[in-house]
Formats: C-alpha cells, structure tokens, sequence
C-alpha cells in the first residue's frame, strides 16, 4: 500500500484541475489498499506521527474506569464502588461505553493525507460491543483500512472525503470486546479558492469555516447557571439514575424523552480530564518525535518563534486563533463521552450498549453549555432474538443548536427471560 503522503510544495504550483488531478490519485493510491491490516506501533516505540496510535493503556484497571467516569462527569456507582457493582447482574464493576478510547485511539493509518490546502476534522466514530470490558483485562489492538468516500457538496469552496478505519480490541482470551470505526473528514480545496496562507509557517488555514466568524463567550445569566447547578447535584445524588431498578424491553415506550442532564460550561479543566484518560501523551522530546516531521502543519507561535503542537487548540484559545478557530474547542471524542451519560443513567444497570454511532455535527467551544436530551426511536427484536432499543441522544449548547448526536442500541432484560 502506498506510504502516507508527504507534503509537497509543487502542489502550491499547480493549477485546480491539475490539483484536482493529483488528489485524486492520491486518494485512488490508498483506496487500492482497502482492507489492509495493520498493527499499531509497539508500545514502547516513540511515535513520529500525532495521528497514527498505538496502545494507551493496555490493562485495564479500577482506577483508570473510574478517571474515564470521572471525565464523563458520571458519579455512577457501578463504575467506582466495588462492593455495590459486585452486587449486579455483573458482579463486579465493569468500564462505561467509550472505555476503549482509554485503550487505545485512533488508528495505525491516521492523518495520510497530509498535502497543502487539506484540513482534517474528526466526524464521529461508531462503536460496537460483544461484551463488558473488565477490570483485569489486556488488550492488543488491530487496524483494517477502510478507505476514502467522497461526499458531495454544494456551493462550497472545497471537496469533502470522509476516511474510515475500524480498529479492533481483543483481549488475552482472544476475544473481540470491541470495534471502534474512526471517521475522518477532509476539506480539501484547491489553490485558486484557498485563503492566503498565513507566513508562520502553515496551519492558518481555516479548519472550522466562516460561520464561526465573530464567536464569542457568552456571559451566562444567574438563572441559567442555578439550572445547571441544580442538574449536577441532582446527578451527584442519583436523582436520574435508574441503578438497580431493571428497566424490562416490555415496558419501553417508543418515543418516550429520556431525563436531559446538564454538562455546563466547557472550559480548560474539562479538556484536560479527557487528556488524562484518552489521549496521548507528548511533551518536550516526545512531543518533537511526534512533530518534527511535518511541521507545516503546526503553526508557528509569533511570542515565541515555536511551532505550536496541534493539539493546543483543545486547550488555548490563542492556539485555536492560529489554525483559524475563534476560540478553543472540545476534542470530539470528548463530546461522544458526554452522550453515553444519559443512555446509562437511562438503561439502569442492566441495559448493555450494544453500538453506538455518533456524528460530530459542529464545534463545542470554549464557554459553550451543554445539555444532553434524547428519546427512544424504537424497539425491536432482532434476527438473533435480542430486545433492543434503539435511542437518538445529542448534544445541544445555549444556542439550541446540536454539536454531537449519536444513535445508540441497547439491550435489555426481557420479563419472558
């Protein structure tokens, strides 16, 4: 299969239909590849790419359950209280859907196409589960390439492609607890309709588009922060949960709200936890292994003369103003972690997420609130005689508009079981 793309600066030079030209067989190089299986980088090799990802966390652990609960803002009994888990259908506590994003995230073909006046953007990932993950458990993982699809845009200076990559989590038994399918969305757009690029050094180029022109923080009103406060005490007190109350397929009502619950304000603290559970760690030589290859694509800091690693602008609203961004923004894993609150609370703890597949819609911004609704879409019996239930839940901040939305399978206890 054809290596990733290196940048090249003839692609500067070229005309849009010689560019075009180019991209395409770019694209066609890799899809000649689909299907390909590829290991992670071994665990103990320095990475040289931000986007290709090896292991995080291997073995699975009570505590590193109960920091991914924490980062979720879930106080769930079932993730952090031993002597209460043991006493569920479980017998002991077992990891919150999303956990394998602890594991390991990403993909070993990650950020491939790398070329000038292309930006990446996460759009979403699906989620499958044939088990509990469990404290005590190692996994190794795999990659199977899915290659590029083009969708189709109107009006719009540039040509979408979303990239898939299923990555497989197997345990020391062998056995597939988990498939997580990464989607990857390119905007890609030729010279002649590129801004002008910024004279630091790449990355000015704008990854989130016009309509976020003149985004500001909002000043919140003492009523609107007392709802948020009241949701997460009723939250910390279990007011919402369903727990140990079975929640049977038979008495599931299509169309029914499930309770929202409120994720308030998004700030640095909320970027950070996520870091601490599900992202990779790079800091001062391993952060250059990890950037030195493609510094185009990290800007340079004009306070400093650095490049600034890419990462940043989850955390800085200063970095995110150098690729283009009003304001910092939550990674988009973080935002699916926010979904998967509600539909626990919701199912009680003996629901099981059989899938979960989400769709980054828009930015969560720095000073953004969030509250997450939802409501069961159906219920159905499926060809192996599993009672599922199928739910949309999302993700809407002050303006009402939705930035993460995901269609979600549950399986539930039958009275007739």
């Amino acid at each position: 299969m054809a290596a990733p793309t290196a940048p090249d600066a003839d692609w500067d030079n070229l005309s849009d239909s010689e560019w075009n030209e180019k991209l395409d067989r770019k694209i066609a190089e890799f899809n000649a590849g689909r299907g390909e299986v590829k290991l992670p980088v071994p665990v103990h090799e320095i990475m040289t790419n931000e986007y290709e990802r090896g292991i995080l966390n291997a073995l699975v652990t009570e505590d590193l359950i109960r920091h991914f609960a924490d980062a979720i803002g879930d106080p769930n009994p079932i993730w952090r209280n031993r002597t209460y888990a043991q006493n569920t259908r479980w017998g002991g506590i077992i990891a919150p859907p999303l956990y394998e994003s602890c594991i390991s995230f990403g993909s070993s073909f990650g950020g491939r196409l790398r070329v000038p006046g292309v930006a990446r953007l996460a759009a979403g990932n699906k989620h499958d589960y044939f088990g509990p993950i469990r404290p005590g458990e190692e996994f190794h993982c795999y990659d199977k390439y899915g290659g590029f699809v083009e969708k189709k845009v109107e009006g719009k200076p540039y040509r979408m492609f979303i990239e898939s990559v299923p990555r497989y989590f197997v345990n020391q038994h062998d056995e597939v607890k988990a498939i997580a399918t990464g989607r990857n969305i390119y905007l890609a757009t030729p010279p002649s309709r590129r801004k002008q690029k910024d004279a630091s050094g790449g990355g000015k180029e704008s990854k989130v588009g016009a309509k976020y022109a003149g985004k500001e923080y909002k000043r919140y009103s003492e009523a609107e922060l007392k709802d948020i406060h009241d949701d997460f005490d009723a939250q910390l007190a279990g007011i919402k949960r369903r727990g140990g109350k079975t929640l049977y397929w038979e008495d599931v009502v299509e169309g029914e709200p499930l309770p929202p619950l409120a994720k308030g304000i998004y700030d640095v603290c909320d970027a950070s936890a996520r870091t601490v559970v599900s992202c990779y760690v790079y800091s001062f030589a391993i952060k250059w292994a990890a950037m030195r290859g493609h510094l185009q694509t990290h800007p340079i800091d004009e306070l400093t003369g650095e490049h600034r690693f890419r990462r940043d602008w989850h955390y800085s609203d200063r970095a995110a103003q150098m690729f283009g961004s009003p304001l910092a923004n939550a990674g988009g894993i973080h935002n699916e972690m926010m979904l998967v609150h509600i539909v626990t609370d919701w199912m009680g703890d003996d629901g099981f997420v059989v899938s979960m597949d989400s769709q980054d819609r828009r930015f969560n911004f720095f000073g953004d609130s969030t509250w997450v609704k939802g409501h069961v879409k159906r219920k159905f019996i499926d060809e192996n005689g599993q009672r599922l239930v199928e739910l949309f839940v999302y993700a809407e901040n002050q303006d009402g508009d939705i930035h993460t939305q995901a269609n979600v399978l549950v399986k539930l206890i039958s009275k007739a079981d």
